[in-house]
């Protein structure tokens, strides 16, 4: 029996799931046990890999539970986090003197979850689908094929899928499954469907048109979130910082003798809050308590604290409402994307919440009060990006052998501007453009300089996105003098797996061209 394959690669999880197909027709997805050492060095499985590295005093390099428990007592040995990096040129962390990149961790990782499909399976796997972002940019889905690549995976054979997009898959298969009469939605008609994934470490936004019929099955993206790093962990930083720090340096006076002393407990402060956050989210009724005994606190001493669930919700607050003060919120990245998308909010037919912060009422709440409807809420909040993935794994064979009845698109996510030195930026791709795309323009540009000229390529919002970022500065040197006003003509490519490609030649000489791989380290220039 063939299994396709899928992996959630989180910000501070890592979930993998295998589907199989009965013999009826249905697609059956399930999340497998992960191998890892636990905090007390016995390896155990687990469904759940938590995102992190532990570099151990002799240089053994542990991914998982381990490497999460040690955040409190090594944090300077441990690397968290690492995926809101990942395609940052020259972004190392350096451990016992050893260089780690982003990508480096994110391979690590994804090779757990490798080795344990195989144990599962129990055959290699080098065919896999691994899900980002739906707001990261090429820089960031290069970096991830590159680590899938330094994992051991086939890089031809490794496709990506946004994170909403597998969620709303795995909701669909679910859905398919249900007595009619049981079933929340009818995808016979087309329905705009707006995904809120809400994880550990970013908030992704995805508005979808999706209609699924006998023939057909279609899932196009209409329009993605900017990158918003907003999720469970800034819930935990905004209450260690902001109310614990606070409150227990007002029950136990002058706590600390230097930054170090401040930093643990810091780290034992933010740890505390994700332990409350997961027990608010799954807790019933109006006033709720959290407590717990932290020993060895401080100086020997322990510390024991409370919390309520309305203390910690006016905490949180700024987070989940436009007017907040923190700069950022998940209410912007959900109106960010109707702007994109050209909608209001009542043209959105349905709302899923996904991701392991979908369980917390008020964020719920919040949504729901925004659309003023009741939000769908994956059965599977913190294993239906990973479910999703397997499926898609299952889908893409489909549309690889030409299936026109399944058609899944991703968009842009941003526009893209090129821009010529001391020149003005102009448009080549607009966001929301479905992939794959190509296009060509003919004698677009003109050679400033008969030695060679520089190339810039840009992403943002609009010309006067103020997080405009730059995706490429490319210099071109010409192998031959070129007359400057001379034209030059660029083909731009956007593949399935929304990576761009560039390719820029002078017209009047063929032979100089110079082929630009957006987000690579370098560029081929062919004379």
């Amino acid at each position: 029996m063939k299994r396709y394959v899928g992996i959630d690669l989180g910000t501070t999880n890592t979930v993998a799931s295998v589907l199989e197909i009965s013999q009826e027709g249905e697609l059956l997805p399930r999340v497998i046990d992960i191998g890892q050492f636990n905090e007390d060095y016995e390896y155990i499985y687990d469904k759940i890999l938590p995102s992190c590295l532990y570099v151990d005093k002799s240089g053994n390099q542990y991914v998982g539970r381990i490497a999460q428990s040690m955040k409190v007592k090594e944090p300077e040995r441990v690397i968290y986090n690492s995926k809101n990096y990942i395609g940052t040129s020259g972004y190392f962390w350096e451990i016992d003197r050893k260089l780690f990149s982003p990508e480096e961790v994110a391979a690590l990782i994804l090779k757990e979850a490798k080795q344990s499909l195989e144990r599962e399976i129990g055959e290699e796997v080098v065919n896999a689908v691994i899900t980002v972002p739906a707001s990261f940019n090429h820089d960031q889905i290069r970096a991830t094929k590159k680590a899938a690549k330094m994992a051991g995976f086939d890089e031809q054979n490794t496709y990506f899928i946004s994170e909403p997009t597998a969620a709303l898959l795995d909701f669909i298969n679910t859905e398919k499954k249900l007595p009619q009469n049981k079933r929340h939605l009818d995808f016979s008609r087309p329905r705009k469907m707006l995904v809120f994934d809400l994880g550990g470490g970013t908030c992704d936004v995805s508005i979808l048109e999706v209609q699924i019929t006998d023939k057909d099955f279609i899932v196009e993206e209409i329009a993605i979130s900017s990158h918003t790093l907003v999720g469970g962990i800034n819930f935990d930083l905004i209450m260690g910082s902001i109310y614990l720090l606070e409150k227990c340096s007002k029950e136990m006076g002058d706590l600390f003798d230097s930054e170090n002393e401040k930093r643990h407990v810091y780290n034992r402060l933010v740890c505390e809050m994700e332990k409350a956050r997961k027990f608010f989210s799954i807790s019933v009724g109006e006033e709720v308590i959290y407590e717990n005994i932290v020993e060895n606190f401080i100086k020997g001493k322990p510390y024991k604290f409370k919390i309520s669930n309305k203390e910690y919700e006016e905490c949180i607050r700024p987070l989940l409402v436009k007017e907040g003060n923190m700069g950022y919120n998940v209410v912007d990245p959900i109106l960010d994307t109707l702007e994109k998308a050209g909608l209001m909010i009542q043209d959105i037919d349905d709302v899923l919440l996904t991701g392991g912060m979908s369980n917390y009422k008020p964020v719920r709440n919040v949504i729901e009060k925004l659309f003023v409807k009741k939000a769908l809420i994956s059965l599977h909040p913190m294993f239906s990006v990973a479910r999703g993935a397997a499926i898609y794994h299952y889908l893409s064979e489909k549309l690889n052998k030409g299936n026109n009845n399944i058609k899944i698109e991703p968009v842009l996510a941003s526009n893209i501007y090129i821009d010529i030195k001391n020149g003005l930026p102009f448009l080549i791709v607009s966001q929301g453009t479905k992939a794959p795309y190509e296009r060509e323009y003919d004698k677009i540009l003109r050679v400033t300089n008969a030695t060679g000229m520089r190339l810039d390529v840009f992403s943002g919002k609009n010309l006067w996105d103020p997080k405009m970022k730059r995706l490429k500065s490319v210099q071109l040197n010409f192998s031959k003098l070129i007359k400057p006003g001379t034209p030059i003509s660029l083909k731009i490519n956007f593949d399935k797996n929304r990576i761009l490609t560039l390719r820029a030649w002078v017209v009047a000489s063929t032979e100089q061209r110079v082929q630009v791989a957006i987000g690579e380290e370098s560029e081929k220039y062919e004379h």
